[in-house]
């Protein structure tokens, strides 16, 4: 291997597209391109070999990977030859603090809201200390007066970016479990004909769980809501919807609830079970048999048809999978073995 070139992860990679989206986006330029760069990033995330071994290789063989289109394969050669990003990149991150490209990796802040951040307070360029001062912000109540933030807003940034930091406490699966436990007792004693699910790392079973998450299935959606909020324990309601809700109670735990009718429940309660790695490569899956997936249900790229599922088995048997159990859904080859099992019935 030539000992002028630059080795790149692909993680490293993944971010380089990404952070090009995330300045594509925030200036309001080609939707398309930022769409492409998106796709491009998610697939070298998780592609099984080295990209950057692949081009040193033979820089043709990019060719073949989904997503890596002459445009960006221009950008990867460059940036394996030089180590640099683009020329013509740099009129696209003018104007960009280097904070945005960090905090639009926390949950909930997008790249907007994270240059809107840096427009109207001060951060430094070192991302450690940017992360610390952000906290700090939130915390002495200083997001809140920014245009279209609000107290609510200022909250989630401040619980996210905490867990960002992994500065959040986390729970045992014990814990969490007695927790949602209770919660979903108080729900069933007004609701007793309503199926309440725990989602999330909860619902997978991890050794650690970072917030209460619970699925409703039912349209009796303001009824529900309107009771969650009023939990006992409830010390602080953060958010309000027409479907969704998020409380406080006890120990600084956040307990978030999302209320939706049967036909779409199998599509919520997948979505919002993960991994994220395992959403992202059943994501990629779903792309190559030209479906696109959501919350919502998988839609049909070509037709734009939107198919709905009531249960999970449903949603993965669509996909040509047998049933994941959420414990299995950990981003590694759970998808492989769904999908020879399905072969094999």
């Amino acid at each position: 291997m030539n000992k002028n070139f630059y080795p790149f992860t692909n993680s490293e990679i993944a971010k380089h597209l990404t952070d090009i989206a995330t300045a594509y986006e925030i200036k309001n330029l080609n939707r398309f391109r930022i769409i492409s760069y998106q796709n491009a990033a998610d697939t070298i995330l998780t592609y099984p070999k080295s990209i950057y071994e692949i081009w040193a290789k033979d820089k043709s063989e990019l060719d073949n990977i989904p997503g890596i289109g002459p445009s960006i394969m221009k950008k990867l050669d460059y940036l394996f030859t030089t180590g640099k990003p683009y020329p013509s990149l740099k009129k696209i991150f003018e104007g960009i603090h280097p904070s945005v490209f960090l905090f639009e990796r926390i949950d909930g802040i997008g790249p907007k809201i994270a240059y809107k951040l840096t427009q109207h307070l001060k951060f430094p360029k070192d991302p450690a200390k940017s992360i610390e001062k952000l906290i700090y912000y939130a915390q002495k109540g200083k997001i809140k007066n920014i245009p279209t933030f609000g107290e609510k807003s200022e909250q989630l940034i401040l619980e996210n970016t905490l867990n960002f930091a992994g500065l959040k406490n986390r729970m045992d699966l014990k814990t969490a479990q007695n927790i949602a436990e209770k919660i979903i007792k108080y729900l069933k004693l007004k609701f007793p004909s309503v199926e309440f699910i725990a989602l999330g790392s909860l619902r997978r079973q991890s050794e650690t769980i970072e917030d209460i998450d619970i699925a409703a299935r039912n349209n009796q959606t303001k009824k529900i809501i309107d009771y969650f909020v009023n939990y006992p324990q409830n010390i602080q309601t953060i958010i309000k919807g027409p479907k969704k809700a998020s409380i406080k109670i006890k120990n600084n735990v956040r307990v978030d609830i999302m209320v939706e009718p049967s036909k779409i429940f199998g599509s919520l309660l997948q979505h919002f079970t993960g991994s994220k790695q395992h959403n992202i490569n059943l994501r990629k899956y779903a792309l190559s048999l030209g479906y696109s997936l959501s919350e919502y249900g998988i839609k049909d790229l070509k037709t734009k048809k939107i198919y709905t599922f009531e249960s999970e088995t449903d949603f993965y048997n669509f996909l040509k999978l047998c049933f994941i159990k959420p414990q299995d859904r950990l981003g590694k080859d759970e998808i492989d073995l769904a999908q020879k099992c399905y072969n094999n019935q």
